[in-house]
């Protein structure tokens, strides 16, 4: 049964934990260190996740997770299929290029127990579904390749703004990118 206070305790778990990757990488954290972080014993920690790679993995679904959350509620305010789509990218730019999601993208793939990969994949399928639906409405007679192309696209201008780039550049050239591959496309 979760109570609100183990939900607190939970979320305490994982932002000291995302705190301590940020500091010193995922290979230094360990249940000991979360535990000195939130004030909790190791075997308080222990009761919440079973191992540092369940910890880790968390961050990553709960991170894929918001977002996703996220840009659903955003978008599903907006009528226009084509605003739909500027809002996916641009949040979904934000979102990638944000200092704590940077923490998690170094988190190994290693790290993932297997539960979790499949979850995480099925968490960015649903991610995408929410770039799809504005596609389809458009005409685009194949969503799932275009939204993929869409995504790489995202992804790429992420790397470009890590690397030093501007954001608001990279967000106006990407978003001239995308709005002129749907035209092509419809």
């Amino acid at each position: 049964m979760v109570t609100a206070k183990s939900d607190e305790r939970r979320k305490a778990i994982l932002r000291a934990s995302i705190d301590l990757v940020s500091e010193h990488g995922a290979e230094w954290l360990t249940m000991a260190r979360i535990g000195e972080a939130t004030g909790l014993s190791r075997s308080a920690i222990y009761q919440y996740f079973e191992s540092k790679d369940h910890v880790l993995g968390e961050l990553l679904i709960d991170d894929m997770a918001d977002l996703s959350n996220e840009i659903d509620r955003i978008v599903a305010s907006v009528n226009d299929p084509m605003e739909q789509i500027r809002i996916w990218i641009h949040y979904s730019l934000a979102h990638l290029a944000s200092a704590d999601h940077l923490v998690v993208r170094e988190i190994s793939m290693t790290h993932l127990r297997e539960e979790q990969r499949g979850e995480l994949m099925a968490m960015h399928g649903f991610f995408l579904t929410t770039l799809h639906s504005p596609l389809i409405q458009l005409g685009v007679s194949d969503p799932t390749s275009l939204g993929s192309m869409i995504f790489g696209a995202v992804n790429s201008a992420a790397q470009r703004i890590y690397s030093g780039k501007s954001f608001i550049h990279e967000a106006a050239t990407l978003e001239k990118f995308v709005i002129a591959g749907i035209e092509a496309a419809i």
